[in-house]
């Protein structure tokens, strides 16, 4: 069984670029023949690593199904205030059919800081996907910005994912070193962990560090991110 992982949400700044590289090093680590799917024009002006998708302009299932045909995993990185085109598409394109044709499994991740934004943006994207897809909640230590401060754990975004059956993991918080070390180079973790091999050392370690730290949360979600093993194996890239 393959996974298709959609990482959404459509808040600036939600932490989407960093969950979906997070989980893309895990598979990596893992030996998971996979392929990481960016669809902000900025991320590929600034060439970071991914393969880049107009989602907000016109995909074509044909990509998806040699993506998925060449991968065991398919991580998509959907770029802020695309959401709703990739659900227009999964419904036009009637993509859960088509997944489970192939013999693949949809898991839509969704980052979530406490900030009341961000929790409406989790229910507006648990009513469009429904039971469509396995959902998984990353918690990240950010903090709000523009948006009054709520609570996760008894609210009604926690309440509508679980419904769902939503899994919950946590990652690391940055820590003041690395949070210095990407200020002083003018960049996101997120575009720090797109250029690795571009990066001045004492960055390359701060960022690694905090990636080996980030695949134990993972870890915690592992049915609904690695594909299903197939007599104790899984095909490696």
């Amino acid at each position: 069984m393959k996974k298709l992982l959609v990482v959404l949400n459509d808040l600036e700044g939600s932490g989407k670029s960093t969950v979906a590289r997070a989980l893309s090093h895990y598979l990596a680590e893992g030996e998971v023949r996979h392929t990481l799917i960016i669809s902000d024009e900025r991320d590929a002006e600034a060439g970071l690593k991914g393969e880049f998708w107009d989602i907000e302009d016109e995909i074509e299932v044909s990509q998806l199904i040699r993506a998925l045909d060449r991968n065991d995993v398919v991580v998509i990185d959907v770029a802020s205030g695309a959401a709703r085109n990739w659900a227009e598409f999964c419904d036009s394109e009637e993509l859960d059919s088509v997944l489970s044709e192939m013999d693949v499994e949809m898991t839509v991740v969704i980052p979530e800081h406490r900030a009341e934004r961000c929790h409406e943006e989790i229910v507006d994207l648990a009513e469009l996907f429904s039971d469509q897809a396995d959902y998984v909640i990353v918690h990240l230590p950010i903090d709000p910005k523009g948006s009054v401060e709520e609570k996760w754990k008894g609210g009604y975004a926690a309440k509508a994912v679980n419904y769902l059956g939503a899994l919950e993991i946590t990652l690391p918080g940055l820590g003041t070193d690395l949070e210095t070390a990407l200020e002083s180079s003018g960049l996101s973790m997120g575009e720090a962990m797109g250029q690795m091999e571009a990066l001045p050392r004492f960055l390359e370690v701060q960022v690694c560090d905090w990636q080996e730290k980030a695949i134990l949360a993972c870890e915690r979600a592992e049915d609904y991110l690695m594909p299903e093993k197939t007599d104790g194996l899984v095909s490696v890239g």
